[in-house]
Parts: C-alpha cells; sequence; structure tokens
C-alpha cells in the first residue's frame, strides 16, 4: 500500500511542474489549434505500451482484455468532456490542482467522487449497470486484428516521433526544454510537456508492476480510487483503503509539498457563480466516467497504451465533449 502512496506523490510532483492539463490540452486542440499537449500524450502512451507488452510477454503482468460497452462509452465520455470544461479540471487536474490550493477544484473533485461513489453502491448504481452491460465483441484493438501488439507499436511509435520532431523543427529554439532539465530550475520553472510526459510515462509502467503485487491489475487509476476514499470515509470498511485510495491521496500530498516548495502554492476561493459551474462540472464528470469505464487518467492515458478500443473511443469522446463544452456551453453559463 506504501508503494501506491509514493508512486502518486511522484505522479502529484510531476502533474505540478508539469502543469499537465487535460482540459486545457483538449480545448487547446479547438481553440488554438495546438497539438503540443497531445504529443505530450502519446509520448507517455507510447512509453507505456513498450513497457506494458514487455511485462506482458515477460509474464510479470496480465493486460485487461474486456469487452466494450459502446452505448455507455461513447456518451459517458461525451458527458465527461463537457464535466470536465465546467469544471475546469479532469478528475486528477482536480486532485494536483487541490494541492496547489485551488479550492475550485476541490468542490469539483469532492462533487466528482460522492457521484462515482453512488454509481458503485448508491443511488445511481441501477441507472448506470444497466448500460455497462450492453457490450460488444471488441476488446483490444490487436486481439480484433488477430496481429501482434508490437505492430500497433511501432505505429504508435512512428507517429509520436513525427510529431516530435516537427514541434522542434517549428519551435524557433528548444531553451525551454533545456531550463526544464536544469536541476537548478526542478522547482522554479515549468516543465516542458514532453519531459513531464517522459516521467509520467515510465511512472506508469512502475505504477502497474506494484499495483499488480497487490492483486490489483491495473496501472494509474483516479476515477474509483476517488470513490473509495469517500466510500471509506462514510462507510469506514478497510476493503476502501487500497492502493488506489493511497495512490491518488499521494497526488495531492505530491502537489501540496511541491507548490510549497516552489513558491506556487495559493489558496485561490471561486465566486458563487464558478462554484455552481465546478459543482455541476464535477456531477457530469462522475457520471461520465462512470459510464466511459474510468476517467482521463484510466482511458487516455493507461487503457490506450495497451490499445484498448474502449481506450482510444473514449479519449476521442472526451475530446469531442470537451470541444462542444468549450463552443456551446463554457462561454454562456
Amino acid at each position: 500500500m506504501l508503494s501506491g502512496l509514493i508512486i502518486g506523490l511522484l505522479l502529484g510532483f510531476f502533474l505540478q511542474r508539469g502543469q499537465f492539463c487535460f482540459v486545457s490540452g483538449f480545448r487547446n486542440l479547438y481553440t488554438k489549434r495546438d497539438i503540443t499537449f497531445l504529443t505530450a500524450l502519446l509520448i507517455a502512451i507510447s512509453i507505456q505500451s513498450v513497457g506494458f507488452f514487455l511485462l506482458a510477454n515477460l509474464e510479470q503482468i496480465t493486460l485487461p482484455n474486456t469487452q466494450l460497452p459502446l452505448i455507455a462509452t461513447i456518451l459517458g465520455a461525451f458527458i465527461f468532456g463537457i464535466g470536465m470544461v465546467l469544471s475546469n479540471c479532469c478528475a486528477s487536474g482536480g486532485w494536483f490542482r487541490t494541492g496547489e490550493g485551488a479550492m475550485g477544484s476541490l468542490v469539483a473533485l469532492v462533487c466528482f467522487s460522492i457521484t462515482m461513489a453512488a454509481t458503485q453502491t448508491g443511488a445511481l448504481k441501477h441507472w448506470i449497470s444497466p448500460l455497462l452491460l450492453e457490450t460488444i465483441a471488441l476488446d483490444n484493438i490487436h486481439l480484433t486484428l488477430q496481429i501482434s501488439p508490437w505492430y500497433l507499436v511501432a505505429l504508435l511509435l512512428c507517429i509520436t516521433l513525427t510529431l516530435v520532431i516537427l514541434h522542434f523543427r517549428q519551435a524557433k529554439t528548444t531553451q525551454g526544454t533545456q531550463q526544464a532539465v536544469s536541476f537548478q530550475l526542478l522547482f522554479t520553472k515549468t516543465w516542458h510537456p514532453f519531459l513531464t510526459a517522459v516521467f509520467i510515462g515510465l511512472l506508469g509502467i512502475v505504477a502497474w508492476v506494484f499495483s499488480a503485487e497487490t492483486g490489483r491489475n491495473y496501472g494509474f487509476g483516479v476515477a474509483v480510487p476517488s470513490a473509495n476514499v469517500i466510500q471509506y470515509i462514510v462507510i469506514g470498511q478497510q476493503r476502501y483503503l487500497n492502493w488506489g485510495s493511497y495512490f491518488v491521496l499521494g497526488i495531492l500530498l505530491g502537489s501540496f509539498l511541491t507548490a510549497k516548495l516552489s513558491g506556487s502554492f495559493e489558496l485561490r476561493m471561486p465566486d458563487a457563480r464558478e462554484i455552481i459551474r465546478r459543482i455541476l462540472g464535477g456531477i457530469t464528470m462522475g457520471i461520465g466516467a462512470a459510464l466511459a469505464g474510468g476517467c482521463t487518467i484510466t482511458n487516455s492515458l493507461v487503457s490506450t497504451a495497451y490499445f484498448s478500443w474502449q481506450g482510444w473511443l473514449a479519449t476521442l469522446m472526451f475530446i469531442l465533449g470537451s470541444w462542444f463544452a468549450t463552443k456551446f456551453i463554457r462561454t454562456r453559463f
């Protein structure tokens, strides 16, 4: 269990230093035509993909191959995309931005966690469960295509490398990256997104190994662990205090310590209008994550790395949902 806390602490450190934010990253694809975050995300996915399949070949981990709940995934991920724009944070962002002192993110995080808990054991369970049972015979892409996963890994690496090369060719200077890797600037400058992605990807591999040792066959995960924290606080059952719940608490602690050390910690209180938006966003994200099988961390960062149909489909719908909310909801609310 202690490994979950330590790995969460490290992820909180990386997220805070790199300001690795799915909301702004996905939104910038639409508003600025900026693919920097998408490229960084693919770097993290690529690193994990190589690590996951190597470990699977060595029989150190077992990769999931659950069937796709198509309607639930499409609907849930689109709803989640809307919710994270309203909340101005996703689930992982809620944890690390709360550690920075953003009270609006805390409001969204609490509402998200309570809603997730309600879909597990509470009033929303009977509404969510039937949709999750309607699956189609698609699990992982390489299994569907009946090819070696290494073909997809190679394709992913080629796409990622191409985007990285294009990024640096278009840049006038690489001074930002040089500063980011300087030890003296470890706590004083925001890291380059690509550097952050490398560390997150490597940590994701380590997370799966240590998580599997506790019987939890998965890597990073935020949605269900967030609900488990609420379940433990309310019910007090020890089974909810597990590797995943220690992991998300570690994100909070890691971000807080990093923000304090860097001098970026600041209590920021939202106004009444913002609070209402954050509450609605948190509830919407909770429903969306329950239907989509997890949040952006689970689907867009981890499931994509072992080529889950659900992971890639959910990521597409997260993006479309965030674009829809940016254009039609955020500016009018």
